[in-house]
């Protein structure tokens, strides 16, 4: 083969691979685990986690919320920050509306005082599961 056969075959093989990742990029979820699975090995992956809302506190200072999420196999923290808890308003819900239904939480990992918590991206982040 001529430089310039193999130089087409790559170009157009290299125009493909980019076509198919940016139309595939779309369909790349978060990987979805149980709770007891969360360790530091994912610190700052995104993932999912299913599983019931028991409590929701407010932190004092700021208009953060704290969701306590069991799923059966243990429990864990969902941070939500402001900006999540202005999109949640935005679509006429709050972070307490969430208590005692099964929810789907994206949110990345953390460590905090040693415990595995998420914190939440955006308000699209927490949806309440039927």
């Amino acid at each position: 083969m001529k430089d310039s056969q193999i130089f087409t075959v790559a170009l157009i093989i290299a125009i493909l691979g980019l076509s198919g990742m940016i139309l595939l990029s779309d369909k790349i979820t978060p990987q979805e685990i149980k709770i007891k699975d969360l360790n530091k090995g994912m610190l700052d992956e995104d993932v999912s986690v299913v599983g019931m809302v028991e409590k929701i506190d407010k932190s004092p200072r700021s208009n953060t919320y704290f969701l306590q999420l069991r799923d059966g196999t243990g429990k864990t923290t969902a941070v939500v920050f402001d900006n999540a808890v202005l999109d949640l308003e935005k679509n006429n819900l709050t972070p307490l509306s969430f208590v005692n239904h099964r929810v789907k939480i994206t949110g990345k990992v953390q460590q905090y005082n040693g415990n595995m918590e998420l914190i939440l991206n955006d308000g699209e982040s927490l949806k309440i599961l039927v």
